[in-house]
């Protein structure tokens, strides 16, 4: 074979640099012949021939389609969700409306009964106040003739207790039955409750009146017949001898009036049945005092409610906004 060119010198005409070699710097290739792939330095030429592995074929894919599909379907949950959000929101605002509906439609009803009671009571009242009135002046005037230690004093003095209860019930009747208009002026609460309380029994009640207003707009006559049933019921329900609180006391613009007694307290379960017309837990009770107080206060655009007071007992309490 001939010797190979001196360094430098480009190659025979025809003849191509040997494989992984380059043409000189400056110099083109032969022609027809295309430059061998550049190698760098230490980088081995690929193998070449009978035993050379196959080229690996290389395909990349960009799934829009699915991506797109992916961003849709996430935006769909989103409003879902944000759909489900919103109808259970207003679901919620319905059920309360309806629950408001229903409880108003209830309190309608309810004063629709008690006007009825009401209008009955008083036409009862009237039919029976006046036999009754003349029953018992003939009652008591027999039982001042019978002698003391006659066997028919007993029966008399029977007969005049069962007439005075009666009169009992018709007046709690007719109170009932006009508690239906109001006149409200200036008065004194603390006035006011010592009055209530000089009526039922001065020496069992204890008056708290220092945080009384000084006047408030009530109607003077119908809260005081709330007060004295509320101070009796709380006399009756307390142990002989036991002393009976009532408070007057101002609190936000409100009036607020509380009864407390020493007795064992009223059920959780009839705390909202006392207030009911001819409910009562008493043998001698009728049943409307507590009624005819609950009236009187909503007419007053106030609330009355029984709890249980700290230490044992039952507490009235009514508040009665400015």
């Amino acid at each position: 074979p001939p010797p190979p060119p001196p360094p430098g010198a480009a190659p025979p005409f025809g003849k191509a640099p040997p494989f992984g070699k380059a043409p000189p710097f400056g110099e083109a290739p032969p022609f027809g012949k295309a430059p061998p792939p550049p190698f760098g330095p230490g980088t081995p030429p690929p193998p070449f021939g009978p035993g050379a592995p196959h080229p690996a074929l290389v395909l990349e894919f960009e799934p829009v389609l699915a991506a797109r599909l992916v961003r849709e379907g996430r935006l769909n949950l989103g409003v879902g969700l944000l759909a489900a959000l919103v109808l259970v929101t207003a679901a919620f605002v319905l059920f309360r409306a309806s629950a408001r509906a229903d409880e108003a439609a209830a309190a309608a009803a309810r004063q629709q009964h008690l006007a009825g009671l009401g209008e009955m009571s008083a036409v009862l009242a009237h039919q029976i106040r006046n036999p009754l009135a003349a029953a018992k002046g003939h009652a008591q005037l027999l039982a001042e003739q019978v002698p003391a230690e006659h066997e028919w004093r007993e029966w008399a003095d029977q007969t005049v207790t069962h007439l005075v209860r009666l009169e009992e019930l018709t007046n709690d009747l007719l109170d009932f039955a006009r508690s239906g208009a109001l006149h409200r002026e200036p008065v004194a609460p603390a006035a006011l409750l010592r009055e209530a309380a000089e009526e039922v029994d001065p020496a069992r009640i204890e008056l708290d009146v220092a945080a009384a207003p000084p006047t408030f707009a009530l109607d003077a006559t119908h809260m005081r017949q709330v007060l004295i049933n509320l101070l009796r019921n709380a006399l009756a329900a307390s142990p002989p001898g036991a002393p009976v609180t009532a408070t007057a006391a101002g609190a936000d613009g409100a009036l607020v009036l509380m009864v407390r007694d020493r007795g064992p307290g009223i059920p959780a379960a009839e705390r909202d049945r006392v207030f009911e017309p001819f409910h009562t837990t008493r043998i001698q009770g009728t049943g409307l005092g507590l009624a005819v107080a609950r009236r009187i206060v909503l007419l007053h655009g106030g609330r009355i409610e029984a709890t249980a007071a700290s230490g044992g007992g039952a507490l009235f309490t009514i508040v009665i906004p400015g």
